[in-house]
């Protein structure tokens, strides 16, 4: 048909309408089963419609065969005695995706003057097909999600010549793509702008303007590439050289590269210094703004709450903007802002004071009390900047006096160069809390009892007559916060009475680390993840069939006269339940995972410290083993602690730790979940084993001897049979 306008519409049930000019010509559905439309195309050559239904299948129907077939729209696609043709598909061709973007071109350099092939533009890949509906090219592009595609003519080379098309893909990335039959021949990246509908068109006079279009409307003209120079500059004025001027040039420029580089960086002209106010005691003025059954830490029906006073001041004589504190606590506490935002500070204004409030979580052990408050903020020249300060809550927060207990099933030794002072002086922080009597310091001799928020207990005894501290709990990891609130009041307490020449005051731990203990928290740290990732597989393919038998009744719900059900609503309610019971054992999982989280990170911590002890690390090399086997666990879904801390103990077994120069050249492993944590509870022990030997980790080019065991070739450069 010739100088007239013919319409095809396609609606979301799959039916093809016609209008030719302004009338309505027929209708015809393609598919009973259709569930989603996908693109349509219209080759002139051949007079075919070319779709791409939820099947993935490419298919192919001519016009002739659509006018011609009997109306199936509205029909019952079951009943007997109907007259008239079916709509027949021309050529159909399985793609294996969805399909995204067809059209009709001359992609293909190869093609003769008379030749058209399809475009296919899928979810992953791109396709040719030929004429005939075969596959003739694709290429797969798995790196990239695409929003739009184009098809753009090039200019012919003569004008006989038959014109040939580029690909322009658009990516939710951000990135315009230009393909030259399956090559990638130019790629640039948008600002703030994802395409939907791309065009190319010639705008004032220049070629190639790229017109893009995002989901809210917002309209961008891109231009991809550069202009030459028209001309080139060039020097008019004829005159000598000055070298004098020229060399006083060049030296002041040396002078002011190196008062930038060479002598130091100048200090800032503004510096934004926070400062922290902790309090010795316990608010208990304070309104109950919780209800009874929040699980937060209580004394007599009090809340149990720190306030802590951020000052935040400003030096130097011009203003900053943008100030952001963050605020990093251990998981049990619950803070009332852990972000605050000032908008700007200007020179003269004072300390701004910012309070926050810390409470306890009674579900969680508390495994720090130190917090990192950090603070960034834009300086005057648009410079980011930041500051940061470290200060530690009261041990009261977190633990309360209780009568003595003296059975335990953990206990630790700690033994000093010092006599140890009483326990009165060491703690008097919690013996000047309002709700203790003062009764509790004439009974603390010789022993200190504490119950932790979370319900545990622990408790120190102090030996005077051989400086010797013991300190024992019903549970491992509830060890830590009490060893480490006695070693700091320790050295607080003697760091003001150190005599010239005298001993510096040093703590010591004589018996064998307790690596069974942490190893079994490890295990049922371990062991959680592995069924929380088990429980999330089988949610995952609960719910796939769910949407499976969810399909299956919508289709047969639009169908007239339906099969029977087969009990498909009866399956439809017991998967339900079962997603819904294993999203509520997801949950049960996931608490009872940070509850062992926080038990991991506290005994991590308890072996860092008795490592330290037993082995009389200084600083530095404490600090790098605690970068290696760290107490900060955080699990994903990708990558948890046990993997973390077997890479990083692998990378110390061959670098500072390595026993020659083999173990230094062996490859790492790739880091992966494990099936186990025998090998990782090798490389601890390999750990411990080469600092007993003397090795160091800090050590400056040096490396101590090694302890040789039966199990060091698996345990130092082991992983690769994983």
């Amino acid at each position: 048909v010739r100088e007239k306008d013919y319409i095809c519409v396609q609606s979301l049930d799959g039916v093809l309408s016609f209008f030719e000019q302004d009338a309505f010509a027929f209708s015809r559905l393609l598919s009973p089963n259709f569930l989603v439309p996908g693109p349509l195309c219209y080759m002139a050559k051949f007079d075919l419609f070319i779709v791409c239904g939820n099947a993935m299948f490419i298919e192919a129907y001519r016009y002739q065969v659509l006018a011609a077939a009997a109306d199936n729209v509205d029909q019952d696609q079951g009943a007997e005695g109907k007259s008239g043709k079916k709509v027949q598909v021309d050529w159909s061709t399985n793609i294996g995706e969805h399909a995204q973007h067809i059209e009709v071109t001359r992609f293909s350099r190869s093609l003769a003057a008379n030749q058209q092939e399809i475009l296919v533009v899928g979810e992953h890949t791109i396709f040719t097909i030929k004429e005939n509906g075969g596959i003739k090219l694709q290429k797969r592009i798995a790196e990239y999600t695409i929003s739009s595609a184009l098809c753009y003519k090039l200019p012919a080379e003569t004008p006989d010549a038959p014109p040939f098309f580029n690909l322009l893909l658009s990516t939710h990335q951000g990135h315009i793509m230009i393909l030259r039959e399956m090559q990638l021949v130019w790629c640039a990246r948008l600002q703030g702008l994802i395409p939907v509908h791309t065009c190319v068109d010639t705008i004032c006079n220049v070629r190639g303007m790229v017109i893009c279009m995002d989901s809210r409307g917002k309209v961008q003209v891109c231009y991809m590439g550069t202009d030459p120079p028209s001309a080139s500059l060039v020097n008019t004025e004829m005159k000598e050289l000055n070298y004098d001027e020229m060399e006083e040039e060049h030296q002041e420029l040396l002078r002011i590269i190196r008062q930038t580089h060479g002598e130091g960086q100048r200090e800032a002209e503004e510096q934004l210094t926070v400062q922290a106010q902790v309090p010795e005691s316990l608010d208990w003025s304070q309104e109950d703004d919780t209800d009874a059954d929040d699980p937060v830490g209580r004394v007599d029906g009090t809340v149990m709450q720190c306030t802590v006073n951020l000052y935040i001041t400003l030096g130097g004589l011009k203003p900053v903007e943008n100030i952001t504190v963050t605020l990093k606590a251990a998981s049990c506490f619950v803070l009332s802002q852990s972000s605050i935002y000032l908008d700007n500070i200007a020179p003269g204004d004072g300390p701004q004071v910012v309070p926050v409030v810390f409470r306890v979580w009674t579900t969680v052990l508390c495994s720090n009390l130190d917090v990192l408050a950090t603070a960034s903020y834009f300086s005057a020249n648009n410079e980011p900047r930041t500051s940061v300060t470290e200060f530690r809550l009261p041990f009261a927060l977190v633990a309360k006096l209780i009568q003595p207990v003296k059975n335990a099933s953990f206990k630790i030794q700690l033994e000093c160069n010092r006599q140890p002072p009483p326990l009165q002086s060491l703690f008097a922080g919690l013996l000047a809390q309002p709700h203790v009597s003062a009764s509790f310091g004439q009974q603390m001799t010789s022993l200190l009892s504490v119950q932790y928020v979370s319900g545990t207990e622990a408790t120190v005894l102090v030996s005077k007559n051989a400086c010797r501290f013991v300190v024992q709990s019903s549970e491992f990891a509830s060890l830590w916060v009490l060893t480490q609130e006695l070693c700091f009041r320790l050295h607080e307490y003697f760091a003001g009475q150190q005599g010239a020449g005298e001993e510096p005051f040093m703590i010591a731990y004589q018996d064998s680390l307790p690596l069974h203990d942490f190893f079994a928290l490890m295990d049922d740290h371990f062991a959680l993840r592995k069924h929380l990732e088990e429980l999330r597989s089988d949610l995952c393919d609960r719910t796939q069939q769910y949407r499976v038998i969810e399909k299956r009744l919508l289709v047969r719900f639009k169908d007239r006269n339906p099969s029977p059900l087969n009990h498909l609503d009866e399956l439809l309610s017991h998967t339900f339940d079962q997603v819904l019971q294993l999203t509520e054992g997801i949950d049960d999982v996931e608490r009872a995972l940070r509850t062992v989280s926080c038990h991991l990170a506290a005994a991590t911590e308890l072996v860092l410290l008795l490592i330290r002890f037993r082995f009389e690390l200084d600083e530095e090399n404490f600090r790098v083993l605690r970068l290696h086997l760290s107490p900060e666990i955080a699990d994903t879904v990708d990558q948890g602690w046990e993997e973390q801390v077997d890479a990083s103990l692998i990378h110390l077994l061959r670098t500072s730790l390595a026993r020659n120069a083999k173990d230094r050249s062996a490859l790492p492993p790739p880091m992966k979940v494990p099936q186990d944590t025998l090998k990782l509870k090798k490389r601890i022990t390999s750990v411990v084993d080469r600092l007993a030997s003397g090795g160091r980790i800090a050590a400056s080019g040096e490396h101590g001897p090694v302890a040789e065991g039966g199990e060091e070739d698996d345990a130092g450069g082991g992983g690769e049979e994983d």
